[in-house]
């Protein structure tokens, strides 16, 4: 049985922007992986029904490419909205019902907000961008906001933003005029909230923080998250440089995987029944190096993990369903400059 998705990747480099690979599940390896749509600066990628979105820019304009997925999963650009001259994006998230697309800006600290056009899969404009101003943080990266993630909540009634510059979460609503402030998460000075898993059965979210390697256990509440344990990503005795990078949920909500860059591993968490403790079942290295995204197959079989640096593998990881570990057991596919992983 096969599976496929795309990649994007930044184009700093030999990076090509988008690309589709194929996971062969029964040789548990990827075994192509090629240039879907070369374009400039694509570094994170969204797909809503047959839609795909990716940021991208041209010259000092920024923005959003929208295409559509052809049933051979080849991609035909559909348009561009570079409205922007404020910095590329790294992150996007599309609206449940397709009307509205999302962007974290993490250089220039700010929201944007576009208009889809759900039937054609266009971005019809430019809603609004938002600055954040909130206070910073102690460390070092903190020295502004930095808005790394934005994503509906479970309710439906918000998007949540993670702002690794000021350590909070914010909730808002939104609407054809705009973000609308809604609620205010602070966490722990210095951690560096990037991105969030929420758990599809129970009221608890996982906010995983770059610069600290920890994950918060929070209990989400009409855009409130309040925190109810704190966790490590890496070995208590490495020292060297390392930060966390993405966060999922296995389908069954039994485990949480947690990838770290520096240490080039994926932290496995078992999840509690209730989802509000996690117990560290391993940390196990990815086959390459600065795992920035990974991503779970449907059947919950496979991890696929792209990697931004080194030879930048496409390596695949075998999950035991039962006890949430991973088995490396493909390197052989190579996607430059790696960022993203979403499966069709």
């Amino acid at each position: 049985m096969t599976k496929s998705g795309y990649i994007g990747s930044y184009t700093k480099k030999e990076g090509k922007g988008i690309y589709r690979f194929v996971l062969d599940e029964d040789k548990a390896a990827v075994t192509e992986v090629a240039t879907a749509y070369e374009i400039e600066a694509s570094t994170f990628i969204a797909r809503h029904n047959q839609f795909l979105y990716a940021i991208t820019k041209e010259g000092e304009r920024c923005g959003i490419a929208s295409f559509r997925v052809e049933n051979d999963g080849t991609l035909t650009l559909l348009n561009k909205c570079l409205d922007s001259v404020e910095g590329t994006g790294c992150y996007i998230s599309v609206s449940e019902d397709g009307n509205y697309l999302f962007e974290a800006v993490y250089g220039a600290g700010l929201l944007r907000l576009y208009e889809l056009d759900a039937a054609t899969g266009e971005v019809v404009r430019l809603i609004e961008e938002l600055e954040h101003k909130y206070p910073t943080g102690p460390h070092e990266r903190q020295e502004h906001a930095h808005v790394h993630y934005v994503q509906q909540t479970p309710d439906k009634k918000y998007v949540a933003a993670c702002d690794l510059g000021t350590d909070r979460v914010v909730s808002y609503t939104y609407d054809e005029e705009g973000y609308h402030e809604a609620a205010v998460s602070e966490f722990t000075a210095g951690y560096g909230p990037r991105h969030i898993a929420f758990h599809e059965n129970q009221p608890y979210a996982y906010v995983v923080h770059e610069l600290s390697n920890k994950v918060s256990v929070t209990k989400y509440d009409d855009g409130h998250f309040e925190e109810v344990g704190v966790y490590v990503t890496i070995p208590d005795d490495f020292r060297e440089a390392t930060k966390l990078a993405a966060v999922h949920l296995s389908h069954d909500q039994r485990f949480l995987y947690v990838s770290n860059r520096g240490h080039d591993s994926i932290a496995v968490f078992e999840v509690s029944d209730k989802g509000d403790t996690l117990k560290l079942v391993e940390i196990v290295k990815t086959g390459g190096e600065f795992p920035r995204d990974f991503n779970i197959s449907d059947d919950d079989q496979y991890i696929v993990c792209a990697h931004q640096e080194g030879d930048s593998p496409v390596t695949v990881l075998k999950r035991n369903k039962k006890t949430g570990q991973l088995t490396l057991t493909d390197d052989k596919q190579h996607a430059a400059e790696g960022v993203c992983v979403i499966f069709d």
